[in-house]
């Protein structure tokens, strides 16, 4: 029998019995559609969660500062801006903010508050991911323009203002100066920001005499999986710009947060692939119970097949053939469905695929249809095949 005759004999056997064949294609299709949209968007997915600054908070942030206590001598060791540009350039660097820090009174009329002041530039808020409740941050121009505007943290605002006043666009003094509130930082994942002012670095260099020296570079890592490498890195080229202060510096980042994310991707990941692999098994084990009872319904046709001629190798290659006719077609169809799938998603997370694991996903749907077919028709084709043509003619 040739293989057209094969195909032939086959789709027209699925087409006489689909309503049989109808949850087998189904559960084959919707497992093949998961395993695509699963294998293409799995990576851009977790690419933006390694991305997003709202779920991973400081967990992609490597800090530099300095531990006095490590060094053997007494020194006032700071950064650069020559150190904070080198290590723009790292590779996984997504940003690097520099910072000054001071101390002084905040005052407002009578009210008089203790805080931290930091001087920042207009990228911190990001690199940080500091949120803001109300108002907006500190922006370019009011680095460029040494604008003489902060941001303040809502225990300073509830130290500093009545319950009912709104603190926008009032003029507090800080250490001595006047800067007009344009912002209120809102929920943050580290609580000492509550307690902190901020106002362009620009404008902390040239006013506050102990706030020129950076202390503290904030880095942010492009994603999750460039953090540790950027960690060492980043204390190379410090090490490398300033050796005299190298036994006291201290590079920090956070990676026990990062593998509790991790851990909780992967558990989502494993569960959803186990339920995949549970529908393809039911897929297999369909296709293996309606091949069985094919066999028991067409058991005259068997012997009057091999009563004419027909082998056994003729048998056993219909009933595997038609096995994996129906394996392919729940394939292909979920093929279909996981390529709608994948394009609906795409619009919704506004990312890009990865269209070299898009193609191996149809490609490897395409071979797994075809080895569940057989896997799941061998059985019943040789039991087919091994009828005997008398016994099967006398069937009822």
């Amino acid at each position: 029998m040739f293989l057209a005759d094969l195909a032939n004999v086959s789709l027209r056997q699925i087409y006489r019995n689909r309503r049989r064949y109808k949850s087998v294609i189904v559960g084959i299709s919707v497992g093949i559609a998961g395993i695509i949209i699963v294998l293409t968007m799995g990576d851009s997915v977790e690419e933006n969660l390694g991305q997003n600054l709202e779920l991973l908070g400081s967990a992609t942030i490597v800090k530099a500062s300095f531990d006095y206590t490590k060094s053997k001598r007494k020194h006032g060791g700071q950064y650069f801006d020559k150190d904070v540009d080198d290590i723009k350039k790292l590779p996984g660097v997504k940003s690097a903010s520099p910072v000054v820090l001071g101390f002084p009174i905040f005052t407002y009329k009578l009210n008089r508050s203790d805080g931290r002041l930091l001087g920042v530039e207009e990228n911190f808020f990001d690199t940080v991911h500091i949120p803001m409740a109300r108002g907006r941050r500190i922006n370019f121009d009011d680095v460029a323009w040494f604008s003489s505007v902060c941001v303040v943290g809502d225990e300073i605002v509830r130290a500093l203002f009545s319950k009912d006043e709104d603190p926008l666009g009032k003029r507090i003094f800080i250490g001595g100066h006047l800067f007009r509130i344009v912002g209120v930082i809102g929920g943050v994942e580290d609580p000492s920001f509550l307690k902190t002012v901020m106002i362009p670095i620009s404008v902390a260099r040239s006013r506050f005499a102990d706030m020129y020296e950076i202390k503290n570079i904030y880095v942010r890592a492009f994603n999750w999986d460039a953090v540790a490498k950027l960690h060492q890195d980043l204390y190379e080229v410090l090490k490398a710009n300033q050796p005299g202060y190298a036994e006291s510096m201290d590079i920090r980042s956070f990676p026990e947060r990062i593998k509790t994310i991790q851990h909780a991707v992967l558990l989502v990941k494993v569960f959803l692939y186990a339920a995949l692999s549970v529908t393809m098994v039911l897929g297999g084990i369909g296709i293996m119970n309606v091949m069985l009872s094919a066999i028991r319904e067409r058991t005259k046709e068997i012997g009057l097949r091999k009563s004419v001629g027909a082998t056994e190798w003729m048998i056993l290659s219909q009933f595997l053939f038609e096995s994996v006719s129906i394996s392919l077609t729940g394939a292909l169809l979920g093929i279909l469905l996981g390529i709608v799938g994948v394009t609906v998603l795409l619009e919704v997370f506004q990312t890009s695929p990865s269209y070299g694991m898009f193609l191996m996903s149809i490609f490897g749907g395409v071979v797994f249809g075809v080895f569940l077919g057989i896997a799941s028709g061998i059985l019943p084709a040789i039991k087919a095949s091994r009828l005997d043509p008398a016994e099967s003619m006398r069937f009822e």
